[in-house]
């Protein structure tokens, strides 16, 4: 083999290496890059898809003054920021009379504050105990004293006969920024605190207790 041969053979080769290792480099950091979105896209799909959806076919029987059914809510972690969380009941009215439709809130656990309503008491033969709150004194707190907001919503409190239909929404919802930082980062730290040293118990709990009664119209 001649001198320009062997010259020209190790040229080649030394931009076949660096080639390889070029392209490699672009082929990891393509893997990488779209390992990370795929990641993001999972994360986003998991925590943005949190809506539970219950139904629920109402029909009175002879004696029936009050159909009751229960809504357990449960919010596994919340944070500043954190998709909105929805709980859904669709009351189906199936009778040949009108429905109004009605809540109480029976029990709410937020982060291991515990709270049973004069409600809740009564609803399991319990006499009530100074600091109770009632129902709609406990939506009001629920409402307004947290950084992040827990609500309900009735869509229709009266059901037509054999077509009504009502939907009861639970939302929970927390703005990265709720306008007061301090309530932000007491509670923020609270949540992840508790979620480190509770990480098999939910953030929150709520009882509903849902009714509805035969309508006087």
């Amino acid at each position: 083999m001649t001198e320009n041969k062997k010259k020209k053979k190790v040229t080649f080769a030394k931009i076949l290496k660096k080639v390889k290792i070029r392209h490699f480099v672009i082929l990891f950091l393509l893997l990488v890059a779209n390992s990370y979105a795929w990641l993001i896209y999972v994360n986003t799909v998991n925590n943005t898809v949190d809506v539970h959806v219950a139904s629920w076919k109402i029909d009175f029987k002879d004696g029936d003054d009050q159909i009751v059914d229960y809504v357990n809510v449960v919010v596994d972690n919340i944070y500043p920021g954190m998709p909105n969380f929805t709980n859904e009941l669709k009351a189906f009215n199936y009778s040949e009379v009108m429905a109004n439709v009605s809540y109480s809130i029976l029990e709410a656990n937020i982060m291991g504050d515990e709270y049973v309503t004069i409600e809740g008491r009564a609803e399991k033969g319990e006499q009530s105990v100074t600091g109770d709150l009632t129902s709609d004194q406990l939506k009001t707190r629920l409402l307004n004293e947290y950084p992040f907001q827990i609500s309900f919503n009735i869509s229709s409190q009266s059901m037509e006969a054999e077509t009504g239909l009502a939907l009861f929404t639970t939302n929970v919802t927390w703005a990265y920024e709720s306008g007061n930082d301090e309530l932000d980062t007491q509670w923020g730290t609270r949540a992840y605190n508790f979620r480190q040293d509770n990480p098999t118990d939910p953030c929150i709990t709520l009882k509903v207790k849902v009714y509805i009664t035969q309508s006087n119209s």
